[in-house]
């Protein structure tokens, strides 16, 4: 199975497919698989629906069940730490818990500002734009916390500490 399960979700969405899905199932659990070619037209486009994502297999004219999903769940490793929020450099979600936004904006910081880097304000925004949809607030936040440190006239950013 690719890894994206959509096209197999989508399968198993269709009443009729997962119904063949079904059949096939049972009929290998009786040492009895369906034969492809015995099948209506219709039926016969289904089953080749089922085996292009995986769930069934062909094999010389039989049709027999497979199973993509345990191999697909131990191939996803649980995301942890700020990965729960991040995907494809940018954050989706913003976390309810301190910690994990203390973290996520310490990420976040660092991706806008290098160490010992000073910035003025519309870098930093545009910067803080590339991994999160509202910057200005973020760079506010990043103030507030503790992590940005700002100039009396608001125009330069560093990281504080």
């Amino acid at each position: 199975m690719a890894s994206d399960p959509r096209p197999l979700l989508a399968m198993l969405a269709d009443d009729d497919r997962r119904l063949l899905l079904a059949e096939v199932t049972v009929a290998a659990a009786r040492l009895a698989p369906i034969v492809a070619e015995r099948l209506p037209a219709v039926e016969r486009r289904r089953l080749e629906a089922l085996e292009r994502v995986g769930l069934v297999e062909i094999v010389d004219g039989w049709a027999w069940p497979r199973d993509p999903f345990t191999a697909t769940l131990e191939r996803t490793p649980s995301r942890t730490g700020i990965e729960r929020f991040v995907h494809d450099g940018r954050i989706d979600e913003w976390p309810r818990r301190m910690a994990d936004r203390v973290d996520l904006m310490r990420w976040a910081m660092e991706q806008a500002v290098a160490a010992d880097e000073v910035v003025d304000e519309p870098t930093v925004t545009a910067r803080l734009g590339e991994v999160w949809r509202d910057p200005a607030t973020l760079r506010r936040d990043l103030v507030d916390a503790g992590l940005l440190d700002r100039d009396l006239e608001g125009r330069a950013y560093r990281r504080a500490g």
